[in-house]
Parts: structure tokens; C-alpha cells; sequence
């Protein structure tokens, strides 16, 4: 496994419980697009298991650090990286580990802008399709951040749990 933050102490990986209540008024906080923070909250939400699992507390996106570096802005705030097999497939996988929760949330609205993983954006990575509606952003979240492939299928269970939280979302960020 190739970590791209090897000058960053490598520490004990830690699944850590943050309150959604606390994720967010984080969320609320940002200065972004509603969009956006709907997005952030659905994601986050799939990616923790609705916060039952951030990576040593301050990663709620399980965002990697064998995957490559992320934009230089983000040097300061990443301290350290953890290892552990990852859920999914049972490889190891490394981790970044940030300076704070919010830390990692901003990263994780920043990166969903980037790739366009949002009602009202392009996504830019595997599928270059423009997102419109709650269906379409389920089927690029999964294309492009869970599966990396194009040509994945979303079940009715994964769509239907996406909707869901769509819906949630809408009411919580207005």
C-alpha cells in the first residue's frame, strides 16, 4: 500500500461515534451552496454510518491517503494517517486523519464541489454527466466516489436509502 503522506505520523486507526446533531450544525456553518451542504450530509451520513464510524474522529468521508495527494491546501490540516482494512473489500487501505472534524467536513464539501457531485453540477471524473435531479446525483455518487465505474448499476434498496436521505436533507439545509 503506498502512502502518499509518508512524512505524516502513521498512528492506530480509530472508528470513532460523532453526534449528527454536531456533523450538522458543522454542515450549517459552511458558507456554501444548499446544494452542496445536501450533499455533504447525505454522503457523510453513507460513508459513517451516520456517524457511528469517523475515522479517528476527525475523517467522516473515510477519505484515503493511498488513493494519492490531495490538493496542497490540505497539507497543513491532514496530521497524520491510519491503516486499516477497508469495509468494502477487506484490503488495507491508509487514511488521513485531520486536525478537526470540521476540517474534514470542509474537505468534504470542497472535494464534492470539485467533482461536481451535487444537484446543479457536472461531475468530472468517470461519468462527465450534469447532475438534475436526486436520482441522477445516487447514480453519480456511486459511479463516481463508491464504485469508480460507469457502467454500475444502483439496486431499488440503495436508491430508495439515498432518496431518503435526500429528502431528510432538504429540510435540514434550506
Amino acid at each position: 500500500m503506498k502512502n502518499f503522506y509518508q512524512e505524516k505520523p502513521v498512528i492506530s486507526f480509530k472508528s470513532e461515534s460523532v453526534e449528527m446533531g454536531v456533523i450538522i450544525a458543522a454542515i450549517k456553518s459552511l458558507d456554501i451552496p444548499i446544494e452542496v451542504k445536501r450533499s455533504v450530509y447525505i454522503i457523510i451520513r453513507n460513508e459513517s454510518g451516520n456517524g457511528r464510524s469517523v475515522v479517528n474522529g476527525t475523517n467522516p468521508g473515510g477519505v484515503q491517503s493511498d488513493s494519492g495527494k490531495w490538493p496542497d491546501k490540505w497539507d497543513d490540516s491532514i496530521v497524520a494517517t491510519s491503516i486499516k482494512h477497508e469495509n468494502r473489500t477487506g484490503i488495507e487501505r491508509g487514511f488521513v486523519v485531520f486536525d478537526s472534524l470540521t476540517t474534514g467536513i470542509l474537505f468534504m464539501a470542497e472535494r464534492l464541489q470539485a467533482r461536481g457531485l451535487y444537484i446543479g453540477g457536472t461531475t468530472k471524473k468517470i461519468t462527465k454527466v450534469a447532475v438534475t435531479t436526486v436520482n441522477e446525483l445516487a447514480s453519480a455518487y456511486y459511479k463516481e466516489w463508491v464504485e469508480g465505474s460507469a457502467t454500475y448499476h444502483l439496486s431499488d434498496d440503495e436508491l430508495d436509502g439515498f432518496v431518503s436521505m435526500y429528502k431528510q436533507a432538504a429540510k435540514l439545509f434550506v
